[in-house]
């Protein structure tokens, strides 16, 4: 949805801090509630006090977070030299070991010989990995386990870890289809795992690289698959408190300017295509300020919640569309309501441009400057403005939930 000089102008900030008022519209106790999920999303994130544990790994590395939470649980560990080394390929057996640490399972003692090919370095985590189902091994009795772990065995052993491979297999061959379009090169997935790598990107634990590329085959390194265990359990920490999460945006967000939008809706979109509420949140207010059609104008009015331009109607997003409106002489997407509106900000934001949006949004912290240069338009006037405005959203509503003792 790239931006131009006509488009209409997005809506007015909300100010710099947000008025909460006390609604009666969930009796649910939310002071309850949230105090559950604090205990449970914090424990998922590194504290800012905490010293830099690796000396390859700085801040700035888009998978900072993520290794940084996953060795505070001791789920991974670096070299005596204290390197990581985020950007080696991640043995077989190395996935195992962190496997086994991430379900905090401890490793087996027995002297079970599955595999002809296992050393005593491994030999436990990938005994143990295997009776649980997550790994497996070749027709000839060998593991392989310092062979590279390639990007499409990872969402395998993920999704298996995860205990979804009933979900994944349950697949039709439509959704594993419409789950892998985005990715270019989709035709090279094996055809044992486009299931798992189906049902995995459906719940955004990854995405294709910048040309829109999954390389299936390819090796991941140790700290992509790190990103990949972080998403997931943000995912699990998301679906283990959904109430509580829902009924913090409705009381504190969407209740007081009375919008349509319901967090259940924003948590959907999260469960179906993999983008984290904070982003939605954050572009719904810099578009149409969270759904108040008194600031998204004619847009809000007709559910067109992410500013949805419009084009084809054979898109993903397009074939929920109603019609369209015309808004300052430019066309954009009608829906006929609220949920089917966010229905299709959800299906955007993670298929559209091949997916690009998914990378920016999932990285922790969002990266706005490469979302919006595809979203917005890094030419267009007014394109600095819009950066410094998602920002302010993202503090503001982090400052929120702060106050309230969650991480959102």
């Amino acid at each position: 949805m790239k931006r131009d000089t006509t488009r209409p102008s997005p809506a007015a900030p909300l100010p710099a801090t947000v008025t909460i008022k006390q609604t009666t519209r969930h009796p649910l106790s939310v002071t309850i509630l949230l105090t559950i999920m604090a205990l449970a999303l914090l424990a998922a994130f590194p504290s800012a006090a905490n010293a830099q544990r690796f000396d390859d790994v700085l801040p700035s590395n888009t998978a900072y977070a993520a290794i940084e939470s996953l060795a505070s649980r001791g789920v991974i560990s670096g070299g005596k030299d204290g390197l990581f080394r985020p950007n080696d390929a991640l043995a077989r057996a190395q996935a195992a070991k962190i496997l086994v640490g991430w379900k905090g399972l401890t490793p087996a003692s027995s002297t079970k010989r599955t595999f002809t090919d296992l050393d005593a370095t491994y030999r436990a985590y990938v005994e143990t990995a295997a009776a649980q189902g997550w790994v497996r091994g070749y027709s000839t009795g060998a593991f392989k386990p310092y062979n590279s772990l390639t990007r499409e065995q990872m969402a395998i052993i993920v999704v298996r870890a995860l205990g979804k491979e009933p979900d994944a297999i349950k697949l039709s061959a439509e959704q594993v289809k419409k789950a892998l379009a985005a990715f270019v090169d989709r035709d090279r997935i094996s055809a044992s795992a486009r299931p798992y790598v189906a049902l995995a990107a459906g719940w955004g634990l990854f995405a294709g690289d910048h040309t829109g590329r999954m390389r299936p085959t390819s090796p991941i390194t140790r700290a992509q698959f790190c990103v990949v265990l972080f998403r997931a359990d943000a995912r699990l920490t998301l679906t283990a408190n959904r109430q509580a999460l829902a009924a913090f945006m409705d009381t504190y967000l969407f209740g007081p300017r009375n919008s349509p939008i319901t967090g259940e809706m924003v948590l959907q979109n999260t469960e179906w295509y993999g983008i984290p509420p904070l982003p939605q949140l954050v572009i719904l207010a810099a578009e149409t300020a969270l759904g108040d059609p008194r600031y998204g104008g004619e847009l809000a009015r007709n559910y067109n919640f992410g500013c949805l331009k419009y084009g084809r109607t054979d898109t993903p997003w397009g074939e929920l569309s109603n019609g369209k409106i015309s808004v300052a002489d430019d066309d954009w997407y009608s829906f006929p309501d609220a949920q089917t509106g966010m229905m299709a900000f959800g299906r955007y934001l993670k298929a559209g441009v091949r997916g690009h949006y998914v990378g920016p949004l999932t990285a922790n912290p969002p990266d706005w400057r490469e979302f919006a240069r595809v979203y917005y338009g890094e030419h267009v006037r007014g394109f600095d403005q819009y950066l410094v405005r998602l920002k302010d959203y993202e503090n503001t509503y982090r400052a929120l939930a702060a106050e309230h003792g969650l991480t959102i």
